[in-house]
């Protein structure tokens, strides 16, 4: 099993399906990188699996078995190879370092692809095929002990190259422009840079105008020209930033990091900063008859779920 080789052909295929630039061969494009990239994973994971063992590290069954000393060892079974999560947890255990933000990144594109995103051009791959030069750049050099450039050969690698710089500047320019709006809110700011444009894919976005109210804001897409008010992008940025945060809290009890604003129905108020990044809403937060902070689930009134409760029944 040549997994270099194949990882390598794979994102060379990848680079030259972009270069004809149709929406099938740019769909193509960002499948064999992915693919690629895993492959590369595994080889350092076939790299490192004891001798005799099958390649036990890149195999997704493993069975036990004693050998002749009576030593019990694991070795790999079937044909099937390890999916990324477990590469991600083998990597994790062995202190095999790959930068999995972009990878998920680019995971994310190549399953939306697929179902959401009704346009696709060279332009909206721009960011994909930078995260990709970095994660195969960094990991080839740290993990493979190999230049990359050598590896991938001149053609494909210039491309990769090219292409990273030429994105660079493009989100430079996105990140000015946004950054000259005032969006009264940390969560939303910092939310705003991490989605992607409902069409195509790209985080490309930029405001058309700078000096509005949020409410008035419309990001427009650098690579397909799609354009977003704030009713949808302001609740996905918030999502964006937070989600995790919500998540957690879900699973674990705690307090919801965002909530639905009482005042414009957003889905946009941010606990922490007491406001709505949609509207302005300020709600109450403690309850005028306990004193007692009121949860996310219940703001919109001037006391606690309780105290309307026990307030109601008094009348």
């Amino acid at each position: 099993m040549d997994l270099l080789k194949n990882a390598v052909e794979s994102v060379q295929v990848g680079i030259e399906d972009y270069a004809v630039g149709t929406p099938a061969r740019l769909r193509s494009c960002v499948r064999s990188i992915h693919a690629g990239i895993l492959l590369l994973f595994k080889e350092r994971l076939r790299q490192l699996s004891p001798t005799g063992t099958g390649e036990v590290l890149i195999k997704a069954a493993v069975k036990a078995v004693r050998g002749s000393d009576g030593v019990v060892m694991l070795v790999g079974e079937g044909r099937r190879t390890v999916d990324v999560r477990q590469i991600q947890s083998h990597f994790e255990s062995l202190a095999i370092k790959a930068d999995w933000p972009r990878v998920e990144r680019i995971t994310r594109t190549r399953n939306d692809i697929e179902h959401y995103f009704a346009t696709i051009n060279k332009a909206s791959l721009h960011s994909l095929i930078a995260d990709a030069f970095v994660v195969i750049r960094d990991f080839v050099r740290s993990e493979l002990d190999e230049d990359p450039r050598e590896l991938l050969g001149h053609g494909a690698w210039q491309v990769m190259l090219d292409v990273a710089e030429v994105y660079q500047q493009e989100r430079s320019e996105c990140d000015a422009l946004l950054s000259q709006v005032d969006w009264t809110s940390d969560a939303l700011q910092s939310g705003v840079r991490s989605i992607s444009c409902s069409a195509c894919g790209s985080d490309l976005l930029r405001p058309s105008d700078t000096s509005v109210s949020i409410e008035a804001v419309v990001l427009s897409c650098s690579a397909c020209g799609e354009t977003v008010g704030a009713e949808e992008f302001v609740a996905a940025a918030i999502e964006a930033e937070l989600g995790i945060a919500a998540y957690v809290a879900a699973k674990d009890g705690g307090e919801e990091p965002y909530t639905t604003c009482p005042a414009c129905g957003s889905d946009t108020y941010v606990m922490d900063e007491e406001r709505c990044a949609m509207c302005g809403e300020e709600a109450e937060h403690s309850c005028s008859r306990c004193g007692c902070s009121i949860p996310a689930s219940e703001l919109g009134g001037s006391m606690c779920g309780y105290c309307s409760h026990m307030m109601a029944k008094d009348d």
